[in-house]
């Protein structure tokens, strides 16, 4: 048998020293077009951020060759952003582009469940939880992700698919004319240091300037929602090997950790950070990466986080991203200097400092300073939730954040937004065939914007429903029964068992056929009737309610037996299957409440040599991190209660493959 293999090379190292490239001289060395930005394209993609690059790939593989693409960033390399964690969307997106479990786990950290803590703020020290298991290994549920290394990958791998990716370069909105039409674009472009302003003609400009909103600002005002916003802090922190010291019930580092009290939540987020390292030599390890992913080298004979931090002169260290995300309108003291010297500082104490569990568990964790640069320690944003009206217009659409945002909880950020990226994308491909079959360019740009309508629509219904999920979730914080009893479950309960777009039913693989269907229908099941309807309950009975008072008991039950009518309800219809008692700790088959199951799956380790956390599978007998070699026993996912491997693939939590015409199970 020949063992496949991907050899490291240095190409971006060598070329970076040979020539005096800078970071963005590198980087744009790299497209099909080199260093020169193109005088014409079809789309023009302002921001290179994670949802610009999606749209870029999703529409680069959706028809290669169809349309011309060409991405720019102002910005000279990527740099520093908050989102680090994700969901099964966005990994089985990955998936379908060959960007599979065994090479991005070189790169990022393991996301193998979600786990809530829901604090007594009346019984400091008391607390309820539920937690959750992800999927399978080579399923993998998602990815813990330091977001420049995320966007450098995406950079490198739309660059292999035939986009342009321009960094050092900015879109200039206000000077270029956007009308639409074959062509009819004039889009201006201005570098980031001193050089000649460039001009693009284009058919399509794409707005991925995120929460900056380029050009959508320019045809609406953002809009904001009736009562609360939420304002976020945090800061970067060590991440202990020994997690024995930690007090909460089945905590694991590889879970998004969310310690959640009435007034919002804090994030706890495991995951390698590769910073300090630079740009050619990370070009360079994730190239090799790519190439054992084209040649599908086996995860075991791919080099561990630690190796390539070595063989290619990097910096390598695992961190914890611990911020809170509150409500805007906390009453804090009036002198909060006791808590710190910036604002950002100040609130994350303050919090620290009111809640004992809080406290005790940050003993943990040491501050890292400056991490990411000079002025770094502390991070700080306010009024997080906004919706723009429109996100299509003469010549242009909007994608990602510069559509809207709501609330970091539950990730959709990136996971959920994906569905204005990878839906542009494709319609981008229909609009454009449509336009140049067009007779004049009135009737072309009439056909472009006649095939944005239903995208239009979506990006209308999404945020509101995001932002009522988040609502219903921070009033629900209000008291500790309602968390793992009400909004925990239903959670789960829509947004993994939403109704014909449950994952088992594509065996966790979707492809250009499904994908989009399916994520415009999830959207965290937030859409879902009888999800919104209990959402709507709690959030009509418990707002009211001043923050700083306790829910009454009336309410509190009578949230609890309408949120039980429900889902009684909805799992007689039979609509919503899974494998829940796997899925949910305290939770049996039929969505019982029973606080005494405290068993389910469990599909991670930790490594006994470098602490990190290992996905299961019976082919990855090596740490991923470290190289450190762990038994066969170690390695296999423990279903619980049991499963038989006939009702494994039924389900799709393992694959088949199938060799000498022998299909086995491989685990």
């Amino acid at each position: 048998m020949v063992t496949i293999k991907a050899c490291p090379r240095f190409t971006f190292t060598e070329r970076a020293a040979v020539n005096e490239f800078d970071d963005s001289q590198i980087l744009n060395s790299n497209n099909p077009a080199g260093n020169e930005i193109p005088e014409e394209t079809d789309v023009v993609v302002a921001g290179g951020g994670i949802h610009s690059l999606i749209y870029a790939i999703h529409a680069a593989r959706f028809k290669p060759g169809n349309l011309r693409i060409a991405v720019l960033e102002k910005s000279t390399k990527p740099g520093y952003k908050i989102g680090e964690s994700t969901f099964p969307l966005f990994s089985l997106w990955c998936k379908m582009h060959g960007l599979t479990g065994e090479y991005m786990l070189r790169l990022f950290g393991n996301k193998a469940g979600v786990s809530l803590y829901f604090l007594d703020r009346e019984n400091q020290g008391e607390y309820t939880d539920i937690c959750t298991t992800g999927t399978p290994a080579s399923l993998v549920s998602g990815f813990q992700m330091e977001r420049r290394i995320s966007e450098l990958l995406f950079t490198l791998v739309a660059q292999r698919n035939g986009v342009n990716v321009f960094h050092g370069c900015q879109v200039d909105t206000r000077d270029s004319t956007i009308q639409g039409g074959v062509q009819g674009n004039k889009i201006t472009v201005k570098p980031r240091w001193d050089g000649p302003t460039t001009r693009i003609s284009s058919s399509i400009l794409v707005d991925a300037t995120g929460r900056f909103r380029q050009q959508a600002s320019r045809n609406s005002s953002l809009r904001r929602f009736e009562g609360w916003n939420y304002d976020a802090f945090w800061g970067y922190f060590t991440a202990p090997r020994d997690e024995s010291n930690i007090r909460m019930r089945f905590y694991k580092g590889d879970d998004t950790n969310h310690l959640c009290f009435p007034e919002g939540w804090a994030w706890i987020i495991r995951l390698p950070s590769w910073e300090g390292s630079p740009i050619p030599n990370l070009m360079d390890m994730i190239s090799y990466l790519l190439d054992c992913a084209e040649a599908g080298v086996p995860g075991d004979e791919v080099l561990c986080s630690e190796q390539l931090a070595i063989k290619f002169g990097l910096k390598f260290r695992w961190v914890t991203s611990i911020g809170f995300a509150v409500r805007n309108d906390v009453e804090y003291p009036e002198d909060m200097s006791a808590y710190g010297k910036r604002e950002a500082e100040r609130k994350f104490n303050y919090f620290v400092q009111k809640y004992d569990l809080i406290k005790e568990f940050m003993t943990n964790f040491d501050l890292i300073e400056d991490h990411y640069g000079p002025g770094t320690t502390w991070f700080i944003r306010k009024s997080l939730t906004y919706q723009s009206p429109t996100v299509s217009g003469p010549g242009w659409l909007a994608v990602g954040d510069a559509c809207g945002f709501t609330n970091p909880l539950y990730s959709p950020g990136i996971t959920a937004a994906m569905a204005t990226s990878t839906y542009a994308a494709e319609l981008t491909h229909n609009a454009l065939d449509r336009a140049r079959g067009a007779g004049s360019d009135t009737a072309a740009e009439i056909a472009i914007q006649n095939t944005f309508v239903p995208y239009n629509e979506f990006s209308e219904r999404l945020i509101p429903a995001l932002n009522q999920m988040n609502r219903f979730s921070y009033v629900c914080f209000r008291n500790p029964q309602l968390g793992p009893q009400v909004s925990g479950l239903w959670q789960y309960l829509a947004g993994v068992g939403i109704p014909d777009w449950q994952l088992p039913k594509h065996k966790y693989s979707l492809d250009f056929g499904s994908y989009v269907p399916h994520s415009i229908n999830w959207a965290w099941g937030s859409m879902v009737p009888e999800y919104q309807a209990v959402a709507r309950k709690a959030i009509e009975l418990i707002s009211p309610i001043p923050l700083d008072e306790p829910v009454p008991e009336a309410i509190l039950r009578e949230v609890i037996d309408f949120s039980n009518k429900i889902k009684r309800a909805a799992i007689d219809s039979n609509r919503f299957q899974y494998r829940w008692e796997g899925l949910l700790r305290y939770y049996d088959q039929s969505l019982n409440y029973r606080p005494e199951k405290t068993w389910k799956d469990n599909f991670s380790t930790q490594c006994k040599g470098c602490g990190a956390w290992v996905a299961c599978h019976p082919s990855w007998r090596k740490c991923y991190t470290c190289g450190k070699a762990r038994t066969l026993e170690e390695a296999l996912p423990v279903f619980n209660p049991p499963l038989s491997p006939e009702k494994a693939m039924e389900l799709g939590v393992i694959e088949m493959s199938d060799r000498n015409n022998d299909a086995k199970i491989q685990w």
